[in-house]
Protein backbone atom coordinates (compact mmCIF):
# COMPACT_ATOMS: atom_id res chain seq x y z
CA UNK A 1 0.00 0.00 0.00
CA UNK A 2 1.29 3.44 -0.91
CA UNK A 3 1.01 5.93 1.92
CA UNK A 4 0.28 9.48 0.62
CA UNK A 5 2.98 12.01 1.29
CA UNK A 6 2.17 15.51 2.59
CA UNK A 7 2.55 16.81 -0.99
CA UNK A 8 -0.06 14.44 -2.41
CA UNK A 9 -3.21 16.19 -3.62
CA UNK A 10 -6.22 14.42 -2.07
CA UNK A 11 -8.58 15.23 -4.95
CA UNK A 12 -8.61 15.93 -8.69
CA UNK A 13 -9.83 19.25 -10.04
CA UNK A 14 -12.73 18.58 -12.39
CA UNK A 15 -12.54 19.72 -16.00
CA UNK A 16 -15.51 18.48 -17.97
CA UNK A 17 -16.56 19.00 -21.56
CA UNK A 18 -20.13 20.04 -22.17
CA UNK A 19 -21.95 17.20 -23.89
CA UNK A 20 -24.25 18.03 -26.84
CA UNK A 21 -27.80 17.13 -25.91
CA UNK A 22 -26.78 16.19 -22.36
CA UNK A 23 -26.16 19.59 -20.78
CA UNK A 24 -28.71 21.63 -18.81
CA UNK A 25 -28.58 25.06 -17.18
CA UNK A 26 -30.02 25.36 -13.67
CA UNK A 27 -30.61 28.95 -12.50
CA UNK A 28 -30.97 29.18 -8.73
CA UNK A 29 -33.43 31.56 -7.04
CA UNK A 30 -33.10 34.77 -9.07
CA UNK A 31 -36.09 36.21 -7.21
CA UNK A 32 -37.27 39.70 -6.33
CA UNK A 33 -36.93 39.21 -2.58
CA UNK A 34 -33.26 38.33 -2.99
CA UNK A 35 -32.23 40.69 -5.76
CA UNK A 36 -34.58 43.64 -6.22
CA UNK A 37 -34.06 46.92 -4.37
CA UNK A 38 -37.68 46.70 -3.20
CA UNK A 39 -37.34 43.04 -2.21
CA UNK A 40 -37.49 41.68 1.31
CA UNK A 41 -33.74 41.26 1.75
CA UNK A 42 -32.84 44.82 0.76
CA UNK A 43 -35.78 46.32 2.63
CA UNK A 44 -34.61 44.41 5.70
CA UNK A 45 -31.25 46.19 5.52
CA UNK A 46 -29.25 43.36 3.97
CA UNK A 47 -26.57 44.24 1.43
CA UNK A 48 -27.59 42.63 -1.86
CA UNK A 49 -24.98 44.31 -4.07
CA UNK A 50 -22.85 41.19 -4.50
CA UNK A 51 -25.89 39.16 -5.49
CA UNK A 52 -26.96 41.84 -7.96
CA UNK A 53 -23.61 41.53 -9.74
CA UNK A 54 -24.70 38.06 -10.85
CA UNK A 55 -27.71 39.33 -12.83
CA UNK A 56 -25.97 40.21 -16.10
CA UNK A 57 -23.74 37.10 -16.12
CA UNK A 58 -26.84 34.94 -15.56
CA UNK A 59 -28.62 36.71 -18.41
CA UNK A 60 -25.62 36.03 -20.66
CA UNK A 61 -25.65 32.34 -19.73
CA UNK A 62 -29.37 32.00 -20.40
CA UNK A 63 -29.04 33.73 -23.77
CA UNK A 64 -26.14 31.47 -24.77
CA UNK A 65 -28.02 28.38 -23.64
CA UNK A 66 -31.03 29.32 -25.76
CA UNK A 67 -28.86 29.77 -28.86
CA UNK A 68 -27.66 26.17 -28.54
CA UNK A 69 -30.95 24.63 -27.34
CA UNK A 70 -29.58 23.91 -23.87
CA UNK A 71 -32.60 23.42 -21.55
CA UNK A 72 -33.05 26.15 -18.93
CA UNK A 73 -34.40 25.23 -15.49
CA UNK A 74 -35.31 27.92 -12.94
CA UNK A 75 -35.66 27.31 -9.21
CA UNK A 76 -37.70 29.45 -6.83
CA UNK A 77 -37.17 29.29 -3.09
CA UNK A 78 -40.08 29.92 -0.75
CA UNK A 79 -42.88 28.69 1.42
CA UNK A 80 -46.47 29.41 2.38
CA UNK A 81 -45.68 30.56 5.92
CA UNK A 82 -43.41 29.65 8.82
CA UNK A 83 -44.95 26.20 9.24
CA UNK A 84 -43.34 24.82 6.09
CA UNK A 85 -40.13 26.87 6.13
CA UNK A 86 -38.19 24.59 8.46
CA UNK A 87 -34.87 25.52 10.01
CA UNK A 88 -34.23 27.98 7.17
CA UNK A 89 -36.65 30.48 8.69
CA UNK A 90 -35.72 29.89 12.32
CA UNK A 91 -32.16 30.98 11.49
CA UNK A 92 -33.35 34.20 9.81
CA UNK A 93 -35.29 36.41 12.18
CA UNK A 94 -35.88 39.03 9.50
CA UNK A 95 -38.06 36.56 7.58
CA UNK A 96 -40.54 35.80 10.37
CA UNK A 97 -42.99 38.43 9.11
CA UNK A 98 -42.48 37.95 5.39
CA UNK A 99 -40.14 37.31 2.49
CA UNK A 100 -40.06 34.50 -0.07
CA UNK A 101 -43.76 33.80 0.45
CA UNK A 102 -45.42 31.92 -2.37
CA UNK A 103 -47.96 33.95 -4.29
CA UNK A 104 -46.21 37.26 -3.60
CA UNK A 105 -44.26 39.56 -5.90
CA UNK A 106 -41.11 38.86 -3.90
CA UNK A 107 -41.32 35.16 -4.69
CA UNK A 108 -41.35 35.80 -8.44
CA UNK A 109 -38.23 35.81 -10.61
CA UNK A 110 -36.85 39.28 -11.28
CA UNK A 111 -37.97 40.97 -14.48
CA UNK A 112 -34.50 40.90 -16.01
CA UNK A 113 -34.70 37.15 -16.37
CA UNK A 114 -35.81 35.91 -19.79
CA UNK A 115 -38.16 33.16 -18.67
CA UNK A 116 -39.89 31.41 -21.55
CA UNK A 117 -42.93 29.15 -21.71
CA UNK A 118 -40.96 26.00 -22.48
CA UNK A 119 -38.51 26.48 -19.60
CA UNK A 120 -38.77 24.31 -16.52
CA UNK A 121 -39.73 25.80 -13.13
CA UNK A 122 -38.85 24.05 -9.88
CA UNK A 123 -40.29 25.18 -6.54
CA UNK A 124 -38.18 24.40 -3.51
CA UNK A 125 -38.36 25.12 0.21
CA UNK A 126 -34.89 23.97 1.28
CA UNK A 127 -31.41 25.02 0.16
CA UNK A 128 -30.85 22.26 -2.37
CA UNK A 129 -32.71 22.41 -5.65
CA UNK A 130 -33.01 18.62 -5.46
CA UNK A 131 -34.52 18.19 -2.00
CA UNK A 132 -38.24 17.22 -2.21
CA UNK A 133 -38.52 18.60 -5.76
CA UNK A 134 -38.80 17.13 -9.26
CA UNK A 135 -35.44 18.52 -10.44
CA UNK A 136 -33.85 15.07 -10.63
CA UNK A 137 -36.77 13.75 -12.70
CA UNK A 138 -36.54 16.73 -15.06
CA UNK A 139 -32.80 16.24 -15.60
CA UNK A 140 -33.20 12.51 -16.17
CA UNK A 141 -36.05 13.14 -18.59
CA UNK A 142 -33.77 15.52 -20.49
CA UNK A 143 -31.00 12.87 -20.42
CA UNK A 144 -28.67 15.44 -18.87
CA UNK A 145 -25.39 14.35 -17.35
CA UNK A 146 -23.76 17.77 -16.97
CA UNK A 147 -25.44 20.58 -15.02
CA UNK A 148 -24.37 24.20 -15.32
CA UNK A 149 -25.33 26.01 -12.10
CA UNK A 150 -25.65 29.73 -11.47
CA UNK A 151 -27.67 32.08 -9.25
CA UNK A 152 -27.82 32.88 -5.54
CA UNK A 153 -26.57 32.40 -2.88
CA UNK A 154 -23.10 31.01 -3.61
CA UNK A 155 -22.46 29.57 -0.16
CA UNK A 156 -26.00 28.31 0.39
CA UNK A 157 -28.44 27.23 -2.33
CA UNK A 158 -25.85 27.14 -5.13
CA UNK A 159 -23.41 25.06 -3.10
CA UNK A 160 -26.14 22.77 -1.74
CA UNK A 161 -27.50 22.13 -5.23
CA UNK A 162 -24.01 21.38 -6.58
CA UNK A 163 -23.40 18.91 -3.74
CA UNK A 164 -26.70 17.14 -4.33
CA UNK A 165 -26.02 17.02 -8.09
CA UNK A 166 -22.75 15.26 -7.28
CA UNK A 167 -24.58 12.82 -4.98
CA UNK A 168 -26.81 11.90 -7.92
CA UNK A 169 -23.84 11.37 -10.24
CA UNK A 170 -24.37 14.47 -12.35
CA UNK A 171 -21.35 16.58 -13.24
CA UNK A 172 -22.01 20.00 -11.65
CA UNK A 173 -20.28 23.07 -13.07
CA UNK A 174 -20.71 26.31 -11.11
CA UNK A 175 -20.12 29.50 -13.08
CA UNK A 176 -18.21 31.78 -10.73
CA UNK A 177 -19.23 35.27 -11.88
CA UNK A 178 -22.85 34.19 -12.29
CA UNK A 179 -23.29 33.57 -8.57
CA UNK A 180 -23.51 35.94 -5.60
CA UNK A 181 -24.12 36.06 -1.89
CA UNK A 182 -25.07 38.32 1.03
CA UNK A 183 -21.66 37.60 2.58
CA UNK A 184 -19.07 38.29 -0.15
CA UNK A 185 -16.19 37.05 2.00
CA UNK A 186 -17.73 33.56 1.74
CA UNK A 187 -18.07 33.61 -2.06
CA UNK A 188 -14.56 32.43 -2.97
CA UNK A 189 -14.33 29.89 -0.11
CA UNK A 190 -17.67 28.41 -1.21
CA UNK A 191 -16.41 28.06 -4.78
CA UNK A 192 -13.21 26.45 -3.48
CA UNK A 193 -15.22 23.98 -1.42
CA UNK A 194 -17.19 23.04 -4.54
CA UNK A 195 -13.96 22.58 -6.47
CA UNK A 196 -12.56 20.25 -3.79
CA UNK A 197 -14.07 16.98 -4.94
CA UNK A 198 -17.64 18.17 -5.61
CA UNK A 199 -17.67 19.72 -9.07
CA UNK A 200 -16.05 22.19 -11.39
CA UNK A 201 -15.94 25.94 -10.97
CA UNK A 202 -15.58 27.72 -14.28
CA UNK A 203 -15.31 31.32 -15.45
CA UNK A 204 -18.16 32.97 -17.31
CA UNK A 205 -15.95 33.60 -20.34
CA UNK A 206 -14.92 29.95 -20.64
CA UNK A 207 -18.46 28.73 -20.06
CA UNK A 208 -19.93 30.97 -22.77
CA UNK A 209 -17.21 29.78 -25.15
CA UNK A 210 -17.94 26.14 -24.34
CA UNK A 211 -21.70 26.57 -24.76
CA UNK A 212 -21.14 28.16 -28.16
CA UNK A 213 -18.94 25.21 -29.11
CA UNK A 214 -21.71 22.73 -28.46
CA UNK A 215 -23.18 23.27 -31.94
CA UNK A 216 -19.79 22.55 -33.52
CA UNK A 217 -19.50 19.26 -31.67
CA UNK A 218 -23.04 18.33 -32.71
CA UNK A 219 -22.15 18.95 -36.36
CA UNK A 220 -18.96 16.94 -36.01
CA UNK A 221 -20.91 14.01 -34.53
Amino acid sequence: MTIPTPDTTPYNLASWQLSPGRTALVVIDMQNDFLHADGWYRQSGIDISHMQQSIEPVRALVAAAREQDVPVIWTQHGFRDGTDAGVFATLRDFMKQGGLRKGTWGYELIGEMDVQADDWLVEKSRLSGFFATNLDLILRGLDADTVLICGVLTNQCVKATAVDANFRDYKPIVVAEATGTTLPHLHDPALEMIAVGIGETRSLEDTLKDIKGLSNRINEG
